[in-house]
């Protein structure tokens, strides 16, 4: 018995974040109505967009959990469109929440 199997690597770095998509994403995280004492969290949101434009969260980086749930909350499954943003691409972006 042979068997025979096709592997294709895509590029697992993450793309560069164009301002365009920063933008809407802080648009998008708006507000929050958390009582941070005057502490700024930290978080690396990791997200592509997929094939209906809409901002797929992957994973948030926080020591926060409260930042991690906001984060999700504002941007999962939210629409963008911004011209030439690659479908499928992996982005990271660092956010702060003050």
């Amino acid at each position: 018995l042979l068997s025979i199997t096709s592997i294709s690597a895509k590029n697992t770095e993450p793309a560069v974040v164009t301002k365009a998509l920063r933008a809407d994403i802080v648009k998008l995280l708006g507000h929050h109505t958390y009582n941070l004492e005057n502490k700024t969290l930290q978080a690396e949101i990791t997200l592509m967009v997929n094939n209906k434009n809409e901002l797929v969260v992957l994973s948030v980086d926080s020591k926060s959990e409260q930042a991690t749930h906001f984060v999700t909350k504002k941007l999962n499954y939210k629409k963008v469109v911004i011209k030439g943003l690659a479908k499928g691409t992996v982005y990271k972006v660092p956010v702060k929440i003050e």
